[in-house]
């Protein structure tokens, strides 16, 4: 478990369960790929404990494939000390269409996590960050190596972001990825469609953001943010946590 430099005015976090997993192949056939474990326990367990110690108590995970088998282990996350609320698709929704199932609890400042990205992102201090610039939205990014299947987020300063370039992103923009990590402010429920339909963060939700003049700013960190959907990955969390 992280350890927190402070505890944060964020309550609320809203984490991407709902995915297949299918390039960590049968790792995922009888388990969704935020519960497959990392170092004894699932990896949505680490999500809990990490932003537990940033004074986050309240969760939204969204959920589509094999959802019992999140909702029998986490129950009502009591076992956690925290409160863990649901929302079952039945179609999958996207990374922002997901919101549409926690609307009416996002009415202050929350985290969105990808579910398959393991972190242990500085929270106060993106808080921090965030707040100083009075942004609508800040999008963790950090240097890609792979800009090939990376959303590349283009800043216009240090901060501020001018374009975002949907995967497959392009070099040309520079090498800041999206890495799989938001802090939002409820307005960006204004801008989500009014139907309930499929979309994304990068492709649809923030490109709306930034025409319609909304501060959203790129919070560039070297914290600790992996994609362990791949077998690879996933043994390089493995050895790094026995190592760390």
């Amino acid at each position: 478990m992280t350890t927190a430099v402070g505890p944060t005015l964020v309550k609320k976090a809203v984490i991407l369960s709902a995915g297949m997993g299918t390039r960590l192949g049968a790792l995922t056939q009888n388990l969704p790929k935020v519960m497959v474990p990392i170092a004894g326990k699932p990896m949505l367990e680490h999500h809990l404990e990490w932003l537990k110690g940033f004074g986050v108590s309240e969760f939204y995970l969204n959920l589509h494939y094999l959802a019992d088998v999140i909702s029998d282990y986490f129950e009502d996350g009591s076992r956690w000390d925290v409160k863990i609320h649901y929302h079952r698709e039945e179609r999958l929704l996207g990374t922002a269409g997901s919101l549409h199932g926690f609307r009416p609890f996002l009415d202050q400042t929350f985290l969105v996590q990808y579910g398959d990205v393991f972190s242990r992102l500085d929270l106060a201090r993106l808080a921090l960050f965030h707040r100083q610039h009075e942004a609508a939205a800040s999008l963790v990014v950090h240097p890609s190596s792979h800009p090939h299947d990376s959303d590349i987020i283009e800043l216009a300063d240090e901060t501020r972001i001018r374009q975002i370039h949907h995967k497959p992103g392009d070099a040309r923009f520079g090498n800041l990825g999206n890495a799989g990590a938001y802090l939002l402010e409820p307005v960006v429920l204004d801008h989500l469609s009014p139907d309930l339909r499929e979309e994304d963060f990068c492709k649809d939700v923030f490109p709306r953001m930034l025409a319609a003049g909304e501060t959203v700013c790129g919070y560039d960190t070297d914290d600790l943010l992996l994609d362990v959907g791949t077998p690879e990955r996933l043994a390089w969390i493995e050895d790094h946590l026995k190592s760390a």
